[in-house]
């Protein structure tokens, strides 16, 4: 396929073929003459290729030999045609059957062999899964979590981007807090964060940041929601930023007025837990050990039942409605996975329930001796008079 208007790769192209020739390589210990990806993240990390419009039916098939198709909505050729890494696009129309076209693409490769398919993916859905087995000709089976292990430790460029995915998340936070005074609204604070990230250089992220305030603080999940901040409020702020996908993610909380000494508590509580998993972040350490240094200190404190989130999550490539790798491996209680040099994790201890809740959380890359922390900003209850 003849690119248009220069390539539109995020990294060099022989950092994507060597990610390509990994997949394959694990391919071909399972037997496999072809994989069907559906994953948007695992199809940006092998090809470089990005589209909001996976929300419709999109499928990538790379052989064990030749070039990758993918198989999408029409308008979404545009972009297939200045991605170089992409052999073939197969239109899908909107009077289509994409079921069919795949299988029309997989025949095109051979009458039968074997295929393997991501048969977790969010955007599988079981009537397209049936048909692959019934009508494809070919042995259908699992090919799970493969591409996001090779994700979870990132290239010297990946971990750049994560870098510059830092800054603009900082730049949000600073907004944020300047934006955050009696009278102003969520929206204000929430608008300004946007704007800062952005304007740094960030774009749009996997998730949506979070500005909450007063008593919804205690809500995990709680989102800005126009409400008015009074003098006495707790605040709570998690912004991100992204670049060429990959995020880098920051918590604080603030209290607008004097913090009162049960505030004062639980941001150390929370924050003894935040640095006792910095410290525990090795080579070797096991997710359990870190999850243990953090939560035990959350607990001896007295918060460990208002502890529920995991301890941390990979981070890397993101697209909505998540900006996170978790699903691929976490910081959680009694998890034997060992850390390696180049995992990146966000670090999230909170206490959530009560009559308000708080977190606080960096972006954490494991080294070759220890942890460096990515993210770049006072770690400590945050007053504003």
């Amino acid at each position: 396929m003849t690119a248009k208007m220069g390539q539109e790769l995020p990294f060099p192209r022989a950092e994507l073929d060597q990610r390509m020739a990994r997949m394959r390589a694990k391919m071909a210990e399972s037997g496999l003459d072809a994989v069907l990806l559906y994953d948007p993240e695992n199809v940006f990390y092998l090809t470089g290729y990005q589209s909001i419009g996976y929300f419709t039916y999109q499928a990538l098939l790379v052989p064990l030999k030749g070039e990758p198709v993918l198989i999408s909505r029409v308008v979404n050729k545009f972009m297939a045609e200045i991605t170089p890494t992409i052999g073939r696009f197969v239109s899908t129309l909107d009077t289509d059957d994409p079921i069919d076209l795949t299988l029309k693409a997989i025949a095109d490769l051979a009458p039968r062999g074997k295929l393997g398919v991501e048969t977790n993916a969010w955007y599988l859905n079981v009537p397209a899964y049936q048909a692959l087995v019934a009508k494809s000709g070919w042995t259908v089976s699992d090919f799970n979590g493969v591409v996001e292990w090779l994700r979870i430790v990132k290239s010297p460029a990946e971990i750049d981007r994560i870098r510059r995915a830092a800054r603009a998340a900082e730049a949000g936070m600073h907004a944020a807090l300047e934006a955050s005074k009696p009278g102003a609204s969520e929206n204000d604070v929430a608008a300004a964060m946007h704007q800062a990230s952005i304007a740094a250089g960030s774009e749009y992220l996997g998730h949506a940041p979070i500005a909450v305030s007063g008593e919804r603080t205690a809500v995990t999940f709680a989102m800005w929601r126009r409400r008015t901040l009074q003098k006495g409020d707790v605040l709570f702020l998690e912004t991100g930023g992204c670049i060429d996908r990959y995020h880098g993610l920051l918590a604080r909380c603030a209290v607008l007025g004097k913090p009162t000494d049960e505030m004062r508590r639980m941001a150390d509580a929370i924050i003894g837990g935040l640095n006792g998993a910095i410290a525990a972040i090795k080579p070797g350490a096991t997710s359990g050990d870190c999850d243990h240094a953090c939560r035990g200190a959350i607990t001896k404190a007295g918060y460990g039942e208002r502890f529920v989130h995991r301890t941390a999550y990979a981070v890397g490539i993101g697209f909505p409605p998540n900006w996170a790798e978790g699903k691929t491996l976490s910081l959680r209680k009694d998890d034997p996975t060992p850390l390696q040099p180049g995992m990146t994790f966000h670090i999230v201890p909170s206490v959530f329930g009560g009559a308000f809740g708080m977190c606080f959380s960096e972006t954490v890359l494991v080294t070759e001796t220890g942890s460096e922390v990515i993210t770049q900003f006072p770690r400590e209850l945050l007053v504003r008079a």
